[in-house]
């Protein structure tokens, strides 16, 4: 399970489909998993706000592979901000459509007042159930805990997901988050830095 893909179920309701976040919080958290996916593939570096390509091989997975391939194009946009806004975009979509060629989630059109919606519903409900009860076990216990997992649990820290995977806030596992994010490399904990920035700044011009 690539680390975007996890994102997105935690972040979708596994009966209708819908975001737990606010739209742009999912966006830019499921950006943010895209990213993580390059830097833990070696291919980009992430450094305080700004990130760097460090290699432009070609991942095996097609969509970090576009993803690479445009920044590598566009090599002198170098703000992780930038990346942010510019992936979150089209992230939903993008992931959604990752999960769907695999058989994971299931497209939809659910009709609105005046608009259809695409939504991606789990195959089986019992997947993105799965993954949280999975994350949450590692939080509460005494596992070791995988740099994809941590970096996993610091994006849903930065959009606001850990009150689903923690129930009521559980004191144990939010000091085993916080400690395992400062275990992490610089590069992962600079972009969930980045990725939390971006999420407060949203919320603020929201309520602007």
């Amino acid at each position: 399970m690539l680390l975007a893909d996890d994102f997105f179920l935690i972040a979708h309701n596994d009966r209708d489909g819908r975001s737990r976040l606010s739209a742009r919080a999912t966006e830019l958290g499921l950006a943010g998993a895209m990213l993580g996916e390059l830097v833990l593939e070696q291919r980009i570096l992430v450094e305080g706000a700004r990130l760097r390509v460090l290699s432009n091989e070609p991942p095996s997975d097609p969509l970090a592979h576009k993803n690479l391939a445009t920044m590598v194009a566009e090599i002198q946009h170098r703000e992780v901000r930038t990346w942010l806004q510019f992936l979150g975009r089209t992230a939903v979509e993008e992931v959604g459509q990752r999960l769907a060629r695999v058989g994971l989630v299931e497209q939809t059109q659910v009709r609105r007042l005046l608009r259809s919606e695409t939504r991606y519903l789990a195959a089986d409900v019992n997947l993105p159930a799965g993954r949280v009860v999975r994350l949450r076990r590692l939080l509460t216990g005494f596992e070791p805990m995988r740099v994809a997992d941590t970096t996993l649990a610091g994006l849903a820290e930065a959009t606001g997901l850990t009150g689903h995977i923690l129930w009521d806030r559980d004191p144990a596992g939010a000091r085993r988050l916080q400690q395992a994010i400062t275990t992490l490399p610089p590069p992962l904990r600079d972009l969930i830095l980045q990725v939390e920035s971006a999420v407060g700044d949203a919320v603020l011009s929201q309520r602007g």
